[in-house]
């Protein structure tokens, strides 16, 4: 972390300390905590977790290595146990024996992720797994060595889907899968491409993973190729997912109580096979 620079560091670079004074005084170089600095350009929830005492950790670094995270406030920090730590509002520590030298500032993803699934609750946990093995942060055989090890991590390990390509995508195939719905996710439709997730024949759930989704025209061409192929479409946003999907999973639910998620129900009277599916399974 080029920004932030313990004072062994400094002076193991030829800065003496009355040099990190007068730097420190010309507003050059900012004191987080004794013994530590940052210049101009620190994130700020690294130079929060050095001003605490510790290094960032846990989902906080997951999502600064560029993981997909459940909207979180408190910032996790790493700290050794006996280490003098500044307290308050929004911030968690997570101790550990070891001292924790100057090489790091943020937890490497490995020791994060260790950290977050015994941290987390399940869904966010799932969700983090999740886009950790999607973005390639860590491989399969890693992530599988860490949840193998205890039965938490093992039932995580069996949630775990590396095609989901959002959080919220996450989130809603954990909520289908626990109604028992026949489901496939990132499924490839001929003359239209990857949908999300696709419930028995016919029902395509699309989930807009940014917060605002700036694909717009685009979906509906999308949505309108699908439609004309026969399939149904549900869209649901970033915020619908997070904060309203009771209202979605009642929709879908509708739609399969009325059978309208399977291509029989389609069919003219008489015909006794449904036609052949036109999708294939993004492995």
């Amino acid at each position: 972390m080029s920004n932030v620079f313990s004072a062994r560091q400094l002076e193991a670079r030829g800065v003496s300390r009355s040099v990190i004074t007068g730097l420190v005084r010309r507003g050059q170089l900012r004191r987080l905590r004794r013994g530590w600095y940052a210049t101009d350009g620190v994130e700020g929830r690294v130079a929060s977790a050095v001003a605490s005492g510790g290094r960032l950790s846990c989902v906080s670094a997951l999502d600064f290595h560029g993981a997909w995270t459940m909207p979180h406030t408190d910032l996790h920090i790493r700290a050794a146990a006996g280490t003098s730590v500044t307290r308050g509002m929004g911030r968690r520590f997570h101790w550990t024996r070891e001292r924790l030298g100057d090489d790091a500032v943020v937890d490497d993803p490995i020791t994060a992720l260790g950290i977050a699934i015994g941290c987390l609750d399940l869904r966010a946990a799932v969700v983090v797994i999740d886009s950790v093995l999607n973005r390639h942060i860590l491989s399969r055989e890693i992530v599988e060595g860490l949840l193998t090890t205890t039965p938490r991590g093992r039932r995580l390990l069996g949630l775990c889907d590396e095609r989901a390509e959002s959080g919220i995508e996450t989130l809603a195939r954990l909520a289908l899968r626990s109604r028992n719905l026949r489901l496939r996710l990132q499924v490839l439709i001929a003359g239209v491409g990857r949908v999300d997730i696709l419930i028995g024949d016919r029902l395509v759930l699309e989930t807009d993973g940014r917060a605002w989704h700036e694909d717009f025209e685009m979906d509906r061409s999308r949505d309108r190729a699908l439609m004309a192929r026969g399939y149904l479409v549900l869209r649901a946003s970033y915020r619908q997912v997070l904060n309203d999907w009771p209202t979605i999973e009642q929709q879908i639910s509708a739609i399969v109580r009325r059978r309208d998620h399977l291509w029989r129900r389609t069919l003219p009277q008489g015909l006794r096979r449904p036609p052949r599916a036109d999708t294939h399974d993004a492995q």
